[in-house]
């Protein structure tokens, strides 16, 4: 963990009580390897959501945790196999690109399971009790951790609850946590089948692109997509273009040659993609994502 990063987000007051915290703390002992772990690290990896600060997607779902359960924080965690990660949470400063070791989390007690991991009370399980987060500033006594299951049987993370005080959840807060862990990880697999889609789409686009320029490369296709929609494009991309023959400037203007309007019919842009402008218009590569949509 970054020192600097963790006085930025906690203050040091509590950076201090937390570095008090893990010299006077009970080391916690290691839980049982899920039998899947391997499986498990690969298809974290494969959300994409580690080193990505997307905490406004799911800090709802942490507004929830606590209003199901009354704890005093929440949080989803993403845990990698060596670092958990922090994507989204509540009542407590939450940095996405902060790791914290995994080996010193609660969490690591519910990746074995798909059911919940739920301590009513810290002090009373030998397993946590004297731990850091039983400490000064954190104070935790007690902890419910809902996995976060996807349909290949892995647990990527948690959506867990923390409370200051012992307290045990009634079967209905259970159930509600359960749709929200659920909730939590249709987001995560949403972004990771929609990234997967547009990673499809650009590799067909960049295989029709080839064609017309051979030694083109994903950011000259990129650049070529933002001219379609804005008449311009990086100066690098300009000369590529150009060199390829498929755009040319007239009277101070880049355009696209018959080459150009032939490859931007073979990509299937739409016609009111390219309006014909000044290559000094900056180009955002922003639009990437309203470029493929607009693909007929």
């Amino acid at each position: 963990m970054s020192l600097r990063r963790i006085i930025k987000n906690f203050g040091f007051k509590d950076f201090v009580q937390m570095g008090v915290a893990a010299a006077t703390s009970r080391k916690m002992a290691k839980p049982v390897v899920p039998r899947n772990e391997a499986l498990r690290r690969v298809k974290v990896a494969e959300t994409g959501i580690i080193g990505q600060d997307l905490s406004s997607q799911f800090e709802i779902f942490g507004e929830m945790v606590k209003l199901v359960t009354g704890a005093d924080f929440s949080m989803v965690n993403i845990l990698d196999g060596k670092n958990q990660f922090t994507v989204g949470g509540c009542g407590i400063p939450v940095d996405p690109l902060m790791a914290m070791p995994q080996d010193i989390s609660i969490c690591q007690y519910a990746l074995a399971s798909p059911e919940p991991f739920i301590i009513a009370d810290l002090s009373e399980d030998e397993r946590f009790a004297g731990i850091m987060m039983t400490k000064p500033p954190m104070n935790v006594s007690a902890y419910a951790g809902f996995p976060l299951n996807t349909t290949e049987g892995v647990v990527l993370g948690t959506l867990c609850a923390f409370h200051k005080r012992p307290i045990r959840l009634n079967p209905e807060q259970v159930r509600m946590m359960r749709q929200l862990a659920k909730a939590t990880t249709d987001q995560i697999l949403l972004r990771t089948q929609k990234a997967n889609l547009y990673a499809s789409e650009i590799g067909a686009l960049l295989g029709r692109f080839v064609r017309f320029a051979p030694d083109g490369t994903i950011s000259e296709l990129i650049g070529f997509l933002d001219f379609c929609a804005h008449g311009a494009a990086l100066p690098e991309v300009i000369i590529a273009l150009e060199k390829d023959g498929i755009i040319t400037q007239i009277d101070g203007n880049w355009m696209l040659t018959q080459d150009g309007v032939d490859l931007k019919a073979e990509l299937g842009l739409a016609e009111d993609g390219y309006r014909g402008a000044q290559v000094n218009v900056p180009s955002v590569g922003s639009q990437l994502e309203d470029l493929l949509e607009k693909m007929e």
